[in-house]
């Protein structure tokens, strides 16, 4: 799994448990993007320009890069390896439209793995009429639903995204909205740096509240689920707009501001009765984001390692566990989390030429 941020490229080995209700991370590996291709999808996500010849290089630049990895944890796997998820990298995500782009050259994965790979998870969906996102919840559902608590669970990658999961009532879940996304682009204006390391640059600040004000006011977060959105939506000059209405202020103001946004809409996305508050995703490290996550809403805040799953491999066990579901032929009841009409079968199956 790559997100948005495109801070590396995230892998485990996972193992689904015998009775099917829980997923065994036995390894995990993560390996950082090489550079220029790292740059190269920088400047597709964020201007929604390419060559295609770029394009294409790109694809196998990044292929090879999972391959690789791949090939890592499948020789350090004591089992065979029975699938491949390869979710591959988003370039845009347009449910208005119905459509998303992720590139993956999935039958060169196949070849060089010798294994079958299930990949393009999001456009089944999408021509069910969901909106493709996100998919998460379901996973949440198979891993963190507990009989006797209420829990939500927190994404916080470049989007955050959560997870309803009542016990007696169906699985909820949708983009909330902005959350690494708009902070790291901040911060790399600021102080040339990728990121903001825990949350230093935004502790030296203050939420400035008639920004806070203005960016709640944008229509999305008015906008009934299931709903996803993106860096495409969510972009630096999305940010742009808003400080042009005010007097300049202080970089470390905005920063600290932008992580109380991303709190805000927690609490928003949070029922009443709702126990426990798991978090994973990138986001977990920013310390600002999670105090002022903890400072904001009401349930008990942990993170994900408190459900056995490092909160780095969420997503990359996620898709792991959708790579299972769709080998299985499995039809996953998507209709209350992104929209679809019907369930249905997420992703498609390459199997390796067999000599």
């Amino acid at each position: 799994m790559s997100g948005t941020s495109l801070d590396g490229l995230d892998a485990c080995l996972v193992r689904e448990t015998l009775d099917g209700s829980r997923i065994e991370v036995i390894q995990t590996l993560e390996v950082s993007f090489p550079e220029e291709t790292q740059h190269g999808l920088k400047h597709i996500i964020e201007t929604g320009h390419a060559n295609l010849s770029d394009l294409l290089r790109l694809e196998i630049e990044y292929t090879d890069a999972v391959i690789e990895q791949c090939q890592i944890l499948i020789k350090s796997s004591k089992d065979p390896i029975s699938v491949i998820g390869f979710h591959g990298q988003t370039l845009w995500h347009e449910p208005d439209i119905g459509s998303t782009l992720q590139i993956g050259f999935a039958e060169r994965l196949s070849e060089k793995t010798g294994v079958p790979v299930a990949h393009q998870f999001r456009r089944g969906d999408m021509a069910r009429g969901g909106q493709g996102a996100p998919l998460a919840p379901l996973f949440h559902e198979a891993h963190f639903l507990r009989d006797t608590e209420n829990v939500a669970v927190l994404n916080l990658g470049g989007i955050a995204n959560i997870s309803l999961l009542i016990p007696g009532r169906p699985t909820t879940g949708w983009d909330i909205g902005p959350a690494n996304t708009l902070s790291d682009g901040w911060h790399q204006i600021h102080r040339k740096q990728p990121f903001d390391r825990d949350g230093a640059f935004a502790s030296s600040g203050s939420v400035h509240q008639e920004l806070l004000s203005l960016l709640l006011a944008d229509p999305y977060f008015a906008k009934e689920p299931p709903k996803s959105t993106g860096r495409e939506y969510f972009s630096p000059a999305w940010l742009e707009k808003t400080l042009n209405k005010l007097p300049p202020l202080d970089p470390a103001d905005v920063q600290a501001t932008l992580n109380q946004l991303t709190a805000e809409q927690v609490q928003k996305a949070l029922p009443e009765d709702v126990h426990i508050l798991v978090v994973c995703g990138g986001g977990v490290h920013n310390t600002h984001l999670m105090d002022a996550i903890d400072d904001t809403v009401d349930p008990l805040v942990v993170t994900s390692d408190t459900f056995a799953i490092d909160p780095n491999y969420v997503e990359a066990a996620c898709f792991g566990w959708l790579g299972l579901q769709c080998l299985d032929n499995t039809q996953l009841k998507t209709e209350k989390i992104t929209g679809s009409k019907i369930p249905g079968v997420l992703g498609s199956i390459t199997n390796p030429t067999r000599g």
